[in-house]
């Protein structure tokens, strides 16, 4: 029973302790019993919105360096010609990245794929269609959506370790699933949000005064809805390579942040 216990989630150590107690006294105050299930129900919807909590399983947020080091990572893309620009600007500052990428684009995009590894960046799994509501489908669903990416990758010869769920937002579901394809789940620390680059102005001022030492930092390479946006979006990421300098906050690979390969 003790390893049991020691190998369970945070959640399920919760639930055995909120249910059985809303159990315990449900035949004293029945009332009371069930305000203590809605609690948990309502715990655990909430943590669905924030992995950080660590709630369902351990996934990464941050580093845990405790030097003056933050990692930048990409979500959505590869994108045309956004994820091109963004390698040119990130070659400019000598500055390492890592790509969460879709399966569906990665397909579309092969030799941005390519491209990404050949300049010494890093490939995580982002599922392969990037629905925002992955995880409210069935594990079924869930397993197909990491698996088909994760197929995806390895016919590129790309071997993704690293899982980052759209939007965000993980569920009970997830540990499962990443268990058996081999995956571990990073989340971010620092994020501007953006919309998936679809509110780009200001970008840079909204991760700059909030970015700290070992923060994961989430941008997007996804392509803004117009031209002008466009620009503005790689003059943004320009802002925040140099406020990072001024802030004496060197960018440094996420594996050598978080102190696990990436691919």
């Amino acid at each position: 029973m003790k390893n049991k216990m020691s190998s369970a989630s945070p959640a399920q150590i919760t639930g055995i302790v909120l249910l059985s107690a809303a159990a315990g006294v449900f035949f004293v105050n029945s009332l009371f019993a069930i305000i203590i299930a809605l609690f948990y129900i309502l715990l655990c919807v909430a943590a669905a919105f924030f992995p950080q909590s660590n709630f369902y399983l351990p996934g990464i947020s941050r580093g845990s360096t405790g030097q003056n080091l933050v990692a930048l990572t990409f979500d959505d893309g590869p994108a045309e010609p956004t994820t091109k620009q963004i390698l040119d600007l990130l070659d400019k500052y000598s500055v390492k990245a890592t790509f969460f990428v879709s399966g569906v684009n990665a397909l579309k995009h092969h030799e941005i794929i390519t491209e990404i590894i050949a300049r010494g960046h890093t490939i995580g799994n982002h599922s392969f269609h990037h629905n925002p509501f992955l995880m409210l489908g069935s594990y079924n669903y869930l397993y197909q959506e990491v698996s088909r990416a994760q197929e995806v990758l390895k016919d590129m010869s790309v071997n993704a370790l690293a899982f980052r769920p759209p939007v965000g937002i993980i569920s009970p579901k997830l540990p499962s699933v990443l268990n058996k394809l081999g995956l571990f789940c990073v989340t971010f620390s620092c994020r501007a949000y953006d919309a998936g680059n679809r509110c780009v102005n200001n970008l840079s001022l909204r991760i700059i005064k909030k970015v700290k030492a070992d923060d994961i930092i989430l941008l997007h390479d996804a392509n803004p809805r117009g031209k002008e946006d466009s620009a503005v979006l790689i003059s943004e990421i320009e802002k925040i390579l140099r406020g990072l300098i001024v802030k004496d906050l060197k960018v440094v690979p996420l594996s050598a942040l978080i102190g696990r390969e990436i691919n």
